[in-house]
């Protein structure tokens, strides 16, 4: 089975899902194309991330909406889409799900096409204008056709009103899995002199880095055995608010490297205005460790309040409910045994690749007797 996979944001969470998704995949027997574009942060060493068996081919498709750049990538795409013939669409994110659904559509395949949006984010767009722009382009694309995929419950219930209109036909629910073995485990039997407090993620406006500064601030200033770190880097004007908060800055590290720094972490602080559901998240909880998350969908998913960690509304919560597992030692191991276990349970990668692989079945059956002519 052919499977092609149509993704703009090759750097972190999206790029890390389908990075393994694609090796899994092609793993199992599966013919596998990444048609991607490439960003500043994507890692040097991308293309070994991949299994050799999967085929990657580059197109570049801009972040914002820009009707020349778009149109090409638009034809670049249907244009490989025509020669591969594939069974299977699969578009991630907003702009390369757009330019995916759009193809499908224009060659006659829309019944072919997933989309997985990895966090539905233009409710949060404060525009108006520009909010509308993004929800329009969300729903000119579910008309042409397509199955969409929610990687939370709370994604879902927000697609299903406001794109889907209660049509449940076209519209499915997986949360997203990852691979325990690839995870590095706290050492609850390394004692350290501070208590690590941090994140991993890009510093960007989706993170609410302010937020995580600002608690920073008022904990630091009231307790000398902490310290908070961000594991990544991105914007430099947020960076700059968060070194004058006393955040250290990781910078960029490969992914192994992120995990093991993950790993030294005491206390995972989320605060991000928006997430699908939160690879990051996912793998600090695997890891063992207690999280504080702020209240939107997917983090209240993940994290079952008072047994993985905390869920808070606003900063005054987020910030007393990491201060109240600062003072307990004792809090955060039974928190992170706790989150551990509900990770293992709730999010592995084998039972999220499974329902993604009945969901290409399905695609690939839709035209029994049909497939895109080189001629066509």
């Amino acid at each position: 089975m052919k499977i092609v996979h149509v993704i703009e944001p090759m750097s972190h969470g999206v790029f890390i899902w389908v990075i393994d998704m694609a090796n899994n995949l092609a793993q199992n027997g599966y013919d596998v194309t990444i048609l991607h574009s490439l960003r500043d942060e994507t890692p040097e060493n991308w293309r070994e991330l991949f299994d050799p068996k999967v085929k990657l081919i580059h197109i570049q498709m801009g972040r914002a909406i820009n009707p020349i750049t778009d149109i090409k990538a638009l034809y670049k795409i249907t244009r490989e889409l025509r020669r591969i013939k594939p069974d299977a669409i699969h578009g991630h994110s907003s702009k390369s799900g757009v330019l995916a659904r759009v193809a499908g559509f224009l060659l006659g395949q829309n019944k072919r096409t997933l989309y997985t949006s990895h966090a539905i984010h233009y409710p949060l767009i404060e525009q108006p204008v520009k909010r509308m722009i993004y929800k329009s382009l969300e729903l000119v694309s579910y008309w042409m056709g397509g199955t969409i995929i929610a990687c939370s419950k709370r994604e879902y219930d927000i697609i299903l009103k406001e794109i889907t209109k209660g049509n449940t036909d076209r519209l499915e629910c997986i949360s997203n899995g990852i691979d325990l073995a690839q995870v590095v485990e706290k050492d609850y039997t390394q004692k350290s002199e501070k208590i690590k407090i941090g994140v991993l993620g890009r510093i960007s406006n989706q993170k609410a880095p302010w937020v995580f500064a600002a608690i920073a601030k008022k904990i630091l200033s009231k307790h000398d055995n902490v310290e908070f770190v961000w594991v990544g880097a991105g914007d430099e004007e947020y960076e700059k608010v968060l070194t004058e908060s006393g955040v250290s800055i990781t910078g960029f590290l490969d992914r192994d490297s992120a995990l093991k720094a993950v790993a030294t972490l005491d206390i995972f602080l989320q605060t991000s205005l928006y997430e699908g559901l939160s690879l990051a998240l996912l793998e600090a909880q695997a890891a063992g460790i207690p999280a504080v998350v702020s209240n939107i969908p997917g983090n209240d998913e993940v994290v079952q309040h008072e047994q993985c960690g905390f869920v808070g509304d606003n900063e005054e919560e987020l910030a007393a409910f990491t201060e109240k597992l600062i003072l307990s030692a004792a809090l955060r191991e039974e928190l992170g045994h706790g989150a551990r276990s509900y990770v293992e349970q709730h999010f592995s990668f084998d039972a999220m690749g499974d329902k993604y692989k009945s969901l290409y079945d399905k695609a690939a059956s839709a035209y029994p007797s049909k497939r895109v002519s080189a001629n066509s």
